[in-house]
């Protein structure tokens, strides 16, 4: 293996290579009244998701309302969510919860030195 190769293989092992996405975010026949639905505000700021770990039961329709303080992004890449999250305003990202397990978020757009601890997790029970 050359050294280009073996440096090319090792950012994609790093990186990841493409997405690792596994679930829609909203199914489309998703019947949103017949699923529970729940709406947890969240803050991003000074390289922390407060709260940073979610817990939800699984098959709920949830609302993440995330208010940024200072730019940063949102990445949830086991439903294929990546979004900008501008200073001083809120947005609102939709998922379906509909499986078991832990799926881990991040900060997307470097924010400072203590971007890459920025991190949460959402346990679906």
């Amino acid at each position: 293996m050359s050294g280009k190769t073996a440096l090319i293989a090792g950012l994609s092992f790093v990186l990841g290579c493409g997405s690792s996405r596994q679930f829609v975010a909203i199914p489309k026949n998703l019947e949103r009244d017949n699923v529970p639905h729940q709406v947890v505000e969240i803050t991003a700021e000074d390289f922390d998701f407060d709260p940073e770990e979610i817990h939800i039961k699984a098959g709920t329709l949830l609302t993440l309302r995330i208010t940024a303080k200072g730019t940063h992004g949102f990445e949830l890449s086991d439903f294929g969510i990546d979004e900008r999250l501008e200073d001083q305003q809120t947005k609102e990202i939709e998922l379906f919860a509909g499986e078991k397990g832990t799926y881990g978020f991040h900060c997307s757009h470097f924010c400072g030195l203590g971007h890459f601890g920025m991190t949460g997790k959402i346990i679906v029970e």
